[in-house]
């Protein structure tokens, strides 16, 4: 005789009804059937509430629970499985999935660090290069016939100053002469990237006559 007739069996023995024997061990009546039924996949999942309902059950009808549940175990195939609790299920699986996450936490952090850099690529190759002239002045008034040109750009820039091609140190500083003449004076400095992006900056200096 299975296991759930036996349970059956003895239930109507003892003239116990299924909401009495549901009342009694807290087990919920559909779930005391399927036990009867031999329907066990209609329980929950974890073998462990499955073997606790059924000794919870057999205790009711006065059965022995370790017999009951030994041949749950032989009818199920489960003789030597261990019963884990649910949590300590869901434990061992996260620390066997932890691997698998790790590795898609890099790939993601690598993927995210790469489209940075493609961004910051492209943003170097779209925008124009920044510049700043410190000297001259705008609107500079002098009696000198030359005057100093300095300020900072990208160090990888072209630098061109009146048509002159002056050279940047390696942090983008730079400084050089022009020449003036009497009069108003157009300084003009361009910086050019190597893509062809150029930003221009002008300065006017009157030179007084002596």
């Amino acid at each position: 005789m299975r296991v759930g007739d036996r349970l059956k069996n003895e239930r109507e023995r003892q003239n116990i009804s299924l909401s009495d024997a549901s009342l009694a061990t807290h087990i919920s009546p559909k779930y005391l059937t399927a036990i009867e039924d031999g329907r066990f996949n209609d329980l929950p999942k974890a073998i462990v509430f499955r073997v606790a309902y059924l000794r919870e059950y057999a205790t009711l009808l006065k059965l022995n629970p370790r017999s009951i549940t030994r041949q749950f175990e032989r009818e199920n195939g489960l003789e030597g499985v261990e019963q884990k609790h649910p949590h300590k299920t869901m434990k061992s699986m996260f620390f066997s999935f932890t691997p698998f996450l790790i590795r898609n936490l890099l790939l993601g952090l690598i993927a995210l660090l790469f489209a940075w850099y493609l961004i910051w690529q492209i943003r170097g190759i779209v925008n124009p290069p920044w510049l700043e002239v410190y000297a001259p002045l705008e609107g500079l008034v002098t009696s000198n016939i030359a005057v100093a040109v300095q300020g900072k750009t990208e160090p990888e820039c072209r630098l061109v100053i009146n048509g002159q091609e002056v050279r940047p140190d390696e942090t983008g500083h730079f400084e050089t002469g022009v020449d003036l003449a009497v009069g108003v004076n157009t300084i003009t400095i361009s910086a050019i990237k190597k893509h062809g992006k150029t930003t221009v900056e002008t300065r006017h200096v009157v030179v007084r006559g002596r």
